[in-house]
Protein backbone atom coordinates (compact mmCIF):
# COMPACT_ATOMS: atom_id res chain seq x y z
CA UNK A 1 0.00 0.00 0.00
CA UNK A 2 1.43 3.49 -1.22
CA UNK A 3 2.00 6.19 1.95
CA UNK A 4 -0.50 8.21 0.59
CA UNK A 5 -3.30 5.57 0.36
CA UNK A 6 -4.22 4.65 4.03
CA UNK A 7 -7.81 5.86 4.50
CA UNK A 8 -8.80 7.82 7.06
CA UNK A 9 -11.66 9.46 9.28
CA UNK A 10 -11.04 13.16 9.53
CA UNK A 11 -12.10 15.64 12.00
CA UNK A 12 -12.73 19.36 11.94
CA UNK A 13 -13.40 21.94 14.58
CA UNK A 14 -13.45 25.97 14.30
CA UNK A 15 -13.77 26.90 17.71
CA UNK A 16 -15.91 30.44 18.12
CA UNK A 17 -14.22 33.53 18.14
CA UNK A 18 -13.99 33.81 22.01
CA UNK A 19 -13.37 30.37 22.59
CA UNK A 20 -10.31 29.71 25.27
CA UNK A 21 -7.31 28.94 23.48
CA UNK A 22 -6.78 25.41 23.25
CA UNK A 23 -2.79 25.83 23.67
CA UNK A 24 -4.13 26.84 27.68
CA UNK A 25 -2.78 24.53 29.94
CA UNK A 26 -6.21 23.76 31.80
CA UNK A 27 -7.80 22.96 28.18
CA UNK A 28 -5.15 21.43 26.26
CA UNK A 29 -4.58 18.75 29.52
CA UNK A 30 -7.48 17.28 30.14
CA UNK A 31 -8.06 17.24 26.22
CA UNK A 32 -4.63 15.31 25.49
CA UNK A 33 -5.45 13.27 28.66
CA UNK A 34 -8.81 11.74 26.98
CA UNK A 35 -6.43 10.86 23.45
CA UNK A 36 -3.87 9.17 25.86
CA UNK A 37 -5.26 5.38 25.23
CA UNK A 38 -5.09 6.28 21.10
CA UNK A 39 -1.80 7.33 21.22
CA UNK A 40 -1.08 4.52 23.42
CA UNK A 41 -2.55 1.88 20.38
CA UNK A 42 -0.69 3.49 17.59
CA UNK A 43 2.81 1.94 16.09
CA UNK A 44 5.41 3.68 17.87
CA UNK A 45 5.19 6.65 20.47
CA UNK A 46 3.72 9.98 19.49
CA UNK A 47 5.87 13.18 18.33
CA UNK A 48 4.97 16.69 18.78
CA UNK A 49 6.40 20.11 17.13
CA UNK A 50 4.71 23.45 18.03
CA UNK A 51 5.55 26.68 16.16
CA UNK A 52 5.32 29.70 18.97
CA UNK A 53 7.22 33.26 18.75
CA UNK A 54 8.57 35.92 21.08
CA UNK A 55 7.33 39.16 21.14
CA UNK A 56 9.90 40.04 18.57
CA UNK A 57 8.94 37.67 16.03
CA UNK A 58 11.55 35.35 17.07
CA UNK A 59 10.70 31.12 17.20
CA UNK A 60 11.05 29.86 20.42
CA UNK A 61 12.37 26.74 20.70
CA UNK A 62 10.88 23.81 23.02
CA UNK A 63 13.39 20.78 22.14
CA UNK A 64 12.19 17.82 21.24
CA UNK A 65 8.46 17.25 22.40
CA UNK A 66 6.28 14.06 22.74
CA UNK A 67 2.87 12.98 23.78
CA UNK A 68 3.58 13.46 27.99
CA UNK A 69 2.80 15.28 30.86
CA UNK A 70 6.41 16.75 30.44
CA UNK A 71 6.29 18.23 26.80
CA UNK A 72 2.97 19.47 27.60
CA UNK A 73 3.80 21.09 30.23
CA UNK A 74 6.95 22.94 27.87
CA UNK A 75 4.75 24.58 25.57
CA UNK A 76 1.44 25.20 26.60
CA UNK A 77 0.04 28.51 28.06
CA UNK A 78 -0.34 29.10 31.45
CA UNK A 79 -1.17 32.81 33.15
CA UNK A 80 2.50 33.25 33.49
CA UNK A 81 2.92 32.47 30.37
CA UNK A 82 3.53 36.27 28.31
CA UNK A 83 6.32 35.76 26.19
CA UNK A 84 5.11 33.34 24.30
CA UNK A 85 2.49 33.82 21.02
CA UNK A 86 0.78 30.33 19.82
CA UNK A 87 0.84 29.88 15.89
CA UNK A 88 0.35 26.01 15.55
CA UNK A 89 1.35 22.45 16.68
CA UNK A 90 1.09 19.19 14.94
CA UNK A 91 1.60 15.76 16.13
CA UNK A 92 1.90 12.37 14.64
CA UNK A 93 1.79 8.88 16.30
CA UNK A 94 4.00 7.20 15.54
CA UNK A 95 6.60 9.73 15.12
CA UNK A 96 6.97 11.46 11.43
CA UNK A 97 10.55 10.21 11.26
CA UNK A 98 9.31 6.57 11.82
CA UNK A 99 6.36 7.26 9.42
CA UNK A 100 8.69 7.62 6.56
CA UNK A 101 10.91 4.85 7.59
CA UNK A 102 8.32 2.23 6.97
CA UNK A 103 6.17 3.79 4.12
CA UNK A 104 3.25 4.47 5.96
CA UNK A 105 1.30 7.20 7.03
CA UNK A 106 0.57 7.78 11.19
CA UNK A 107 -2.17 5.76 12.79
CA UNK A 108 -3.43 9.49 14.69
CA UNK A 109 -2.74 13.03 13.31
CA UNK A 110 -3.84 15.91 14.55
CA UNK A 111 -2.97 19.75 13.82
CA UNK A 112 -4.03 22.85 15.78
CA UNK A 113 -3.57 26.54 14.85
CA UNK A 114 -4.28 30.09 15.92
CA UNK A 115 -6.18 31.79 13.37
CA UNK A 116 -4.97 35.33 14.86
CA UNK A 117 -1.40 34.26 13.42
CA UNK A 118 -2.30 33.53 10.33
CA UNK A 119 -2.16 36.87 8.59
CA UNK A 120 -5.86 38.18 8.88
CA UNK A 121 -4.39 40.98 12.14
CA UNK A 122 -7.03 42.90 12.33
CA UNK A 123 -10.04 41.52 10.74
CA UNK A 124 -13.19 40.11 12.07
CA UNK A 125 -12.69 36.47 12.46
CA UNK A 126 -15.86 33.97 12.52
CA UNK A 127 -13.89 31.66 14.60
CA UNK A 128 -10.68 31.40 16.46
CA UNK A 129 -8.56 28.20 16.15
CA UNK A 130 -9.15 25.52 13.56
CA UNK A 131 -8.10 21.85 14.62
CA UNK A 132 -8.01 19.31 12.74
CA UNK A 133 -7.60 15.02 13.27
CA UNK A 134 -7.41 11.67 12.01
CA UNK A 135 -7.02 8.42 12.42
CA UNK A 136 -6.76 5.82 10.55
CA UNK A 137 -9.95 3.43 9.58
CA UNK A 138 -7.66 0.38 10.25
CA UNK A 139 -7.55 1.34 13.76
CA UNK A 140 -11.11 -0.16 14.35
CA UNK A 141 -14.61 1.71 14.87
CA UNK A 142 -14.12 1.98 18.42
CA UNK A 143 -10.84 4.05 18.14
CA UNK A 144 -12.78 6.92 15.99
CA UNK A 145 -16.05 6.73 18.17
CA UNK A 146 -13.36 7.48 20.86
CA UNK A 147 -11.91 10.41 18.80
CA UNK A 148 -14.94 12.04 18.01
CA UNK A 149 -15.95 11.45 22.13
CA UNK A 150 -13.16 13.50 22.81
CA UNK A 151 -13.60 15.82 20.13
CA UNK A 152 -17.39 16.60 21.00
CA UNK A 153 -16.36 17.59 24.56
CA UNK A 154 -14.02 19.92 23.07
CA UNK A 155 -16.40 21.68 20.57
CA UNK A 156 -18.93 21.81 23.26
CA UNK A 157 -16.67 23.71 25.47
CA UNK A 158 -15.22 26.20 22.60
CA UNK A 159 -18.92 26.59 21.21
CA UNK A 160 -17.65 25.08 17.77
CA UNK A 161 -19.02 26.92 15.00
CA UNK A 162 -18.23 23.98 12.83
CA UNK A 163 -17.53 20.64 13.86
CA UNK A 164 -17.93 17.75 11.11
CA UNK A 165 -16.06 14.72 10.00
CA UNK A 166 -15.40 13.21 6.49
CA UNK A 167 -13.71 10.12 4.52
CA UNK A 168 -10.97 10.25 2.68
CA UNK A 169 -6.83 8.78 2.14
CA UNK A 170 -3.99 10.93 3.28
CA UNK A 171 -3.46 12.23 0.16
CA UNK A 172 -3.47 12.03 -3.85
CA UNK A 173 -1.36 10.33 -6.04
CA UNK A 174 0.10 13.05 -8.15
CA UNK A 175 1.18 12.98 -11.68
CA UNK A 176 4.77 14.04 -11.65
CA UNK A 177 5.34 11.51 -8.70
CA UNK A 178 4.88 11.05 -4.87
CA UNK A 179 1.18 12.50 -3.63
CA UNK A 180 -0.23 15.72 -3.02
CA UNK A 181 -3.55 17.47 -0.99
CA UNK A 182 -2.68 15.07 2.26
CA UNK A 183 -3.95 15.46 5.21
CA UNK A 184 -1.10 17.09 7.07
CA UNK A 185 -1.76 19.82 4.50
CA UNK A 186 -5.22 20.61 5.42
CA UNK A 187 -4.71 23.03 8.53
CA UNK A 188 -3.50 25.78 6.36
CA UNK A 189 -3.69 25.56 2.85
CA UNK A 190 -6.45 22.67 2.11
CA UNK A 191 -9.69 23.35 3.72
CA UNK A 192 -10.96 26.35 2.31
CA UNK A 193 -11.41 27.56 -1.20
CA UNK A 194 -10.77 30.87 -0.90
CA UNK A 195 -7.91 32.75 0.92
CA UNK A 196 -9.79 34.50 3.47
CA UNK A 197 -12.39 32.23 4.82
CA UNK A 198 -14.18 35.07 7.09
CA UNK A 199 -15.19 37.31 4.10
CA UNK A 200 -18.11 35.03 3.42
CA UNK A 201 -20.42 32.23 5.10
CA UNK A 202 -18.84 29.38 6.67
CA UNK A 203 -21.26 26.83 4.05
CA UNK A 204 -20.40 24.18 1.85
CA UNK A 205 -19.24 26.27 -0.66
CA UNK A 206 -16.19 27.50 1.35
CA UNK A 207 -14.57 24.61 1.56
CA UNK A 208 -12.88 22.45 -0.41
CA UNK A 209 -14.13 18.57 0.36
CA UNK A 210 -17.30 18.09 1.72
CA UNK A 211 -17.86 17.43 5.74
CA UNK A 212 -20.85 16.08 7.54
CA UNK A 213 -21.66 17.95 10.59
CA UNK A 214 -21.62 16.46 13.90
CA UNK A 215 -24.44 17.55 16.30
CA UNK A 216 -26.70 20.17 13.94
Amino acid sequence: MAFFSRDYEVFLLLAAPGAAPLWDAAQWTPFAASLDGLMAQARGKASVRCHQYNPKGKPIAFGRLGWDDKSHAKWTHTPQTTEARFMSLEAWAPAWTLCEKDGQAPDVFLALANEALLGLAGKPLQFSQRLVCAIATDMGADAAATLQAALAQVAAQQDAVIFARTHRQWGSASPYGGFTDAIQDMLIGGLFRQDDPHARPLDAATFREPWTRIGN
